[in-house]
């Protein structure tokens, strides 16, 4: 039984796939609206019947109808004439109840829901909701006014003035709750998903730009420029690449390159480098930069070998031979910041990167190498051998 009832509700709740988007979050809200609207009416029917009061039984059998008709109006896209006509209902439904039986039922309380209604609404800004909603006040404090030293049409006797003045505030109440919870647990999904959102996209920008960089971006909307006296910079490409890549068909090549690009990846990440970009079968990171730990020329170096020692694990597909890399490491200043305004990256130049770049592109498959320099400041850590003079 339960599960049919939460099936039942979930179904109600629905909203239809071609509803409009600045209308999706309001859509159940309203459905939930015209259902109770109609309930509510049913039981002022009722009482009305059994106290013998015509003019208010007749009204109530042409409202119930009417909020079946809203309800049906919204789903075949009529929104704003749902809206409106249910509004126009509650506006008069208070008018008529207050002046047949007076204002001790608290009928002409009937009123206010238009009120919040107002707001509820994307059809209209704050200042014309303002508007409507102190439209709906007016006609509330008018007709208290008016009906304040007037009699009513019908004279309640008992036990209708009581059960008039103690089920219609409650009838109110739970219609205003009503109203009320469904937009607050609608505006809760919204925050959820926003917060869900804000999280994806923190994640996709730390994953374009470092943490520092991406918080400063966020920050300020200036140039983002920084001189960085000693990094290490590591460049790594495919060697045969474009052999490989012509004797495989595109979807492999994609493959293979995320398959060595991601253990690149989980290598940089493990070192506490910070990946630049890839260019191609071409990958570059950088250690040294604020917040990394370690001397930067050791963690590029170790990071190096780590990178030779996995490639031998991943094969070409049409070989079976393992994937080699030339890898070009050196160390030194440079200059790092953001360019582009769309689409932007976070580089690195100066001389220690070309450099870098120059120690992969004339490096032999399967070995690392590095300038001089490097090789003397690591000498007492690694083992390194000379390449002689180019001729």
């Amino acid at each position: 039984m339960r599960d049919r009832a939460l099936t039942f509700l979930e179904r109600f709740l629905e909203v239809p796939e071609d509803t409009p988007e600045e209308i999706r979050r309001y859509f159940a809200y309203w459905k939930v609206f015209y259902a109770l609207a109609a309930v509510a009416h049913v039981s002022v029917l009722v009482m009305a019947w059994a106290a013998d009061i015509g003019f208010l039984f007749w009204f109530n059998c042409v409202s119930i109808p009417l909020f079946i008709v809203c309800y049906v109006l919204l789903h075949r896209r009529y929104y704003r004439l749902a809206f409106w006509m249910a509004n126009g209902e509650l506006i008069l439904h208070g008018v008529a109840a207050t002046v047949c039986i007076g204002t001790l039922a608290a009928f002409n309380d009937f009123i206010f829901p238009v009120v919040v209604m107002a707001f509820v609404q994307p059809f209209y800004s704050m200042g014309r909701s303002a508007f409507l909603a102190g439209g709906a006040l007016a006609v509330a404090a008018a007709l208290s006014y008016f009906m304040h030293d007037r009699a009513p049409v019908y004279e309640l006797k008992a036990p209708f003035d009581t059960m008039f003045e103690v089920v219609s505030p409650i009838v109110f109440a739970v219609a205003m709750l009503a109203m009320v919870l469904p937009f607050f647990a609608e505006v809760r999904r919204a925050e959820a998903k926003l917060r869900e959102a804000y999280r994806e996209s923190e994640g996709l920008l730390l994953n374009i730009l470092p943490r520092p960089i991406a918080d400063r971006l966020k920050r300020s909307k200036g140039m983002i420029a920084d001189d960085h006296d000693k990094v290490a910079i590591l460049f790594a490409d495919i060697a045969g690449f474009t052999d490989i890549s012509d004797k495989m068909p595109p979807a492999e090549v994609v493959k293979l390159l995320n398959e060595v690009f991601s253990t690149c990846d989980a290598l940089a990440d493990r070192y506490g480098v910070e990946k630049i970009k890839t260019i191609g079968d071409a990958y570059m990171v950088v250690a040294g930069l604020p917040g990394s730990k370690g001397d930067p020329e050791e963690v590029a170096a170790r990071l190096a070998l780590d990178i030779e020692r996995k490639m031998w694990e991943i094969r070409a597909p049409h070989s079976g031979e393992p994937i080699k890399m030339r890898i070009g490491i050196n160390s030194g200043r440079v200059v790092a910041g953001i360019i582009g305004q769309r689409k932007f990256a976070y580089d690195l130049w100066g001389d220690a990167v070309n450099v870098a770049a120059r120690m992969e592109a004339t490096g032999e498959p399967g070995r690392i190498q590095t300038p001089e320099a490097m090789a003397q400041a690591l000498a007492t850590r690694f083992e390194f051998e000379p390449r002689g003079r180019s001729k």
